[in-house]
């Protein structure tokens, strides 16, 4: 009897999980069991004698991932086998520069240590200041950007810097690290391909170790791990890759479809075996995603398939305007309670800013919910900046508001020079008062002198435009061009955080005449606490598709389908890009077990302002399919546009005629299902 007979495998899986000797390409679909294969081929080598679990070396890219191949191993062995050579990238990178950190000298000593992400930025922030320069001309976000790109890509010897400023920062900022015998997570990787290119002793040594590699979502390799790996095979090239190409959507770290587009080529004896029964969808689902990813040009050839149960057709649902998709999800959810429970259901959307309608939405029907892998709306960073400087504006006595922002941008006020403030502040004084004494006593440096003066300036005018009756929304989207907030940000999706809290508040005013920013921060304070919930550990997640890759759900909402938003707006003139925001959407719908629900909005707020949304490309080359049932606007229970006419134009397609109040005879203003408002010939027009 084979030592895999027992379990079940089908014809290509099992050929699969017997590879022995040379490279080899497992092609694995979405649900198709690519772990367990590649768990199965490490139990196969081992039973058999092949190799032993040390010999075995196993990439991962996440920790998850290894430590389930390895309690899965250890069951079906019977034994606690080590595997000491199965982790992550940077988990083995770690471990090899540990064992030979001799080779690395004078760079680095014994016991050096490892940099995070805050460690990083608190060290950029140091090299920035240490080199004298502005660190809002020079983020250390976006520094920290480069600076990763560039390990992904290149050795250190290649990198190519053209800005004199940046290139500075970065060349002192290693400097600093091996000063302080660390690295960051980057040059753990980068240091390792380093040692093994440049070192036979260590290159030879570890070649002999690793009889076998195998590689776990191999198309997420970028560049300087492929050539690590390539450093690290022995005559034999045994390496083993599972992998699947339509969902690589990491190309922002590296990793290019390329490297598994071209991995036969690069090693010319590979055995390919392609996984394409799929144990997870229904077949109505994956006719959907085989139909979505079928457009993409760059990908290999492979047609998931199901012996799974018919199921519910695909839902495909538009909306007026983003609140009411919100609200269209959270009944649905509600609807869908009959047949899953909370933990069942998932909520994907393409950018964190578009979880605060949907999160609002949720805690109006008393839903719980959790925020996968990021934090709620209202705790990330710039939010809870936005809502203390409002605080501050209408209460200039609050000094927890005041210590948050008074450095935010930074205008160089440290510890030192707040004492000094607080030194001369007496007991009836506000701190904008504060402020301006302490410019008159010249508490400030000239620079951070320049920095307050447009600060208070700033708020000054902010005031002066709420007491002249300017909205709240426009005042504040005001306030953050005068004092630089957004450029502070740098950063996209802080920027679309800053810009959905503008919609809050623009949400706000127009269910009310009160435009008093106490009586907005009142009502915030009240609706972004999660009150009147359910107390049961039951909770649906919301989470980016990013965020859902390698995981499954029996439900699944996908909504803002949009073209702004799925492909996102930055990829629109890259066919490269476009085809990465395909895979994305190809992700998300592989995520769902039994029921998929996809929808977008005509409409939907900007900084405060509706705007049009045109329904995603992608929604499109899907919308033909058997598997989809439409509900358009006509059939929805709620709308904040009325109830007006379904239209055909012969040129603009499928619309509605909306309320005009300036309407001249014989012509009438419609609102199109492709996002344009028109004014139209009343006899250009059919019933829809």
């Amino acid at each position: 009897m084979n030592i895999l007979d027992k379990y079940n495998l089908n014809s290509n899986q099992l050929e699969a999980a017997k590879h022995i000797e040379g490279p080899a390409l497992v092609l694995a679909g979405a649900g198709s069991g690519k772990t367990r294969i590649l768990t199965l081929r490490i139990l196969n080598l081992v039973k058999s004698k092949m190799a032993g679990s040390d010999q075995i070396l196993a990439l991962t890219f996440t920790n998850k991932a290894a430590d389930e191949i390895k309690e899965r191993l250890s069951n079906m062995l019977g034994t606690e086998d080590i595997f000491s050579w199965m982790g992550t990238f940077h988990s083995i990178s770690y471990k090899i520069l540990r064992i030979f950190v001799q080779e690395l000298s004078p760079d680095y000593k014994k016991g050096f240590t490892i940099y995070d992400s805050n460690d990083q930025t608190k060290l950029l922030k140091e090299t920035i200041k240490y080199l004298d320069l502005d660190i809002n001309q020079h983020p250390p976000a976006l520094i920290k950007t480069i600076i990763d790109n560039l390990k992904n890509s290149r050795p250190y010897d290649e990198w190519n810097i053209e800005d004199k400023n940046r290139k500075n920062i970065i060349e002192t900022y290693q400097r600093k690290l091996k000063e302080n015998n660390s690295m960051d997570f980057g040059d753990l990787i980068l240091n390792c391909y380093q040692l093994v290119s440049k070192n036979k002793k260590v290159r030879d040594y570890l070649r002999k170790t690793f009889k076998y590699v195998l590689i776990d979502e191999y198309q997420d390799t970028n560049e300087i791990q492929f050539k690590l790996i390539k450093l690290l095979l022995n005559e034999k090239k045994n390496l083993f890759v599972v992998g699947d190409d339509n969902q690589l959507i990491y190309g922002w770290r590296g990793a290019s479809v390329d490297t598994i587009l071209n991995f036969e080529s690069l090693f010319p004896k590979t055995k390919l075996y392609k996984l394409e029964q799929n144990y997870r969808s229904t077949p109505q689902i994956l006719d959907i995603a085989n139909s979505l990813i079928a457009n993409n040009k760059k990908r290999m050839d492979k047609d998931l398939w199901t012996s799974n149960p018919k199921g519910d057709l695909v839902e495909l649902t538009s909306h007026r305007s983003d609140i009411d998709e919100a609200k269209h999800v959270a009944k649905k959810i509600k609807d869908c309670l009959e047949i899953f429970r909370l933990n069942d259901i998932a909520v994907f959307y393409r950018t964190n800013a578009q979880s605060r309608v949907l999160e609002d939405e949720l805690r109006k029907s008393k839903i719980k919910y959790k925020i996968f892998g990021n934090i709620s709306f209202y705790e990330r960073a710039e939010i809870k900046d936005m809502i203390c400087y409002l605080r501050f504006i209408a209460n200039p006595n609050d000094s927890i508001a005041f210590n948050r922002i008074i450095n935010t941008p930074s205008r160089g006020i440290g510890a030192k020079t707040l004492q000094k403030m607080i030194d001369i502040k007496t007991e009836d004084m506000t701190y904008i008062d504060l402020l301006k004494l302490s410019l008159d006593s010249n508490v400030f440096s000239k620079k951070s002198e320049v920095m307050v003066r447009k600060f208070i300036y700033a708020i000054d005018n902010f005031v002066l435009s709420l007491n002249n009756n300017v909205l709240i929304s426009e005042c504040t989207e005001q306030f953050l061009m005068d004092s630089k907030y957004q450029e502070y940000l740098k950063d996209e999706d802080r920027i679309e955080n800053i810009s959905e809290f503008i919609n809050v508040i623009s949400d706000w005013e127009e269910d009310t005449d009160n435009n008093n920013i106490s009586e907005f921060l009142n009502t915030l304070s009240i609706s972004s606490t999660i009150d009147g919930l359910n107390s049961s550990d039951e909770l649906i997640t919301l989470m980016t598709i990013h965020l859902a890759k390698g995981l499954e759900f029996p439900c699944v909402f996908f909504v803002g389908l949009e073209d702004q938003i799925v492909p996102h707006s930055r990829t629109h003139d890259n066919e490269k890009e476009l085809e990465e925001e395909r895979r994305l959407c190809y992700v998300a719908i592989t995520r769902a077990i039994k029921k998929l629900h996809l929808s977008y909005a005509l409409f939907r707020k900007v900084f405060g302002q509706i705007m049009p949304s045109t329904k995603s490309r992608f929604v499109e080359e899907i919308a033909e399919s058997e598997n989809i049932i439409r509900f358009d606007e006509d059939s929805l229970e709620s709308s904040d546009f009325g109830n007006e006419k379904k239209v055909f134009h012969y040129r603009f397609g499928s619309g509605y005629i909306v309320y005009d109040e300036d309407s001249i005879e014989d012509v009438v203003l419609v609102q199109f299902d492709s996002g344009f408002r028109k004014k139209v010939f009343i006899y250009d027009l059919e019933n829809s």
